[in-house]
């Protein structure tokens, strides 16, 4: 899959870095998996939003997996590989870059909202807000 990079005005400026997930939809039967390799992914990553997904997904123990060419692209979101499976996490802005398919409806909700895809296939995603503590 070609690399595509698109900034976004989606930065951490003018934020308090205090955030929340409100909800979480699952688009696979393998709901346990995603949680997990995405938990496993999301634990390299230092950004507050990586955090508050961590904080709503259930523990996993990080040595059953292997992470990979971890790469965080700013004001985008997260790649890399868990287990072996492509994983990429972030916004939509980044996500129609790599032209994936999608639930669409998701452009028009008024909270972040953070996508998982797994080997070039949506899995679901993350409906966060920003807190004030």
């Amino acid at each position: 899959m070609a690399d595509k990079y698109i900034p976004t005005q989606d930065t951490d400026v003018g934020y308090n870095n205090n955030f929340k997930v409100i909800r979480f939809e699952c688009a696979v039967p393998e709901k346990d998996t995603m949680m997990a390799y995405t938990a496993a992914l999301q634990s390299k990553a230092e950004h507050p939003i990586a955090k508050a997904i961590l904080k709503a997904l259930p523990p996993i123990t990080l040595s059953d997996y292997t992470v990979d060419k971890f790469e965080k692209i700013p004001g985008c979101g997260i790649k890399g590989f868990v287990d072996g499976h492509e994983v990429i996490i972030g916004n939509i802005a980044w996500m129609k870059s790599y032209d994936f398919y999608y639930d669409e409806s998701l452009d028009h909700v008024n909270e972040k909202v953070v996508i998982v895809m797994i080997d070039d296939r949506y899995t679901g995603c993350f409906f966060i807000t920003e807190t004030t503590a």
